[in-house]
């Protein structure tokens, strides 16, 4: 990849799916020696890269009920990114747009989940109910 911030966003992109992915238990036990990461490819719980179709960005990764957009930028530019995931959540036909921006020098599991109140509170109510999306 010729363009250095483009390579910087894949792989942060790329971290946060390997790193969700493995922690909610959708990668088997071996994934990283395996080559081939899944438990179960079709389950709708995994967390996938879209194939970008249309003139509608639907967002860097989909982890129902949310679209990720994940930023891995010298600034931090919060509302602008909270915009954007919501907008994408939208096109996706997602309930849920969030933010997730890379934490400098630091391993992925400290990056920043970003979202306006208004999502958190869905989140908060989803989780009390108990209710699915």
């Amino acid at each position: 990849m010729s363009n250095p911030n483009k390579a910087k966003g894949t792989a942060h992109e790329t971290a946060v799916r390997h790193y969700l992915n493995d922690v909610l238990g959708q990668y088997r036990d071996d994934w990283k020696e395996a080559g081939y990461p899944w438990r179960d490819p079709r389950d709708p719980n995994n967390v996938t890269r879209p194939a970008q179709t249309g003139v509608k960005d639907v967002g860097d990764l989909h982890a129902w009920p949310a679209v990720l957009e994940c930023k891995a930028e010298k600034e931090f530019r919060l509302p602008a990114y909270v915009a954007q995931a919501n907008k994408e959540a939208r096109n996706a036909g997602f309930p849920l747009g969030v933010a997730v921006v890379k934490a400098p020098r630091k391993n992925i599991k400290d990056a920043y989940v970003v979202m306006d109140l208004e999502t958190f509170a869905q989140v908060l109510r989803q989780l009390r109910e108990g209710a699915t999306w």
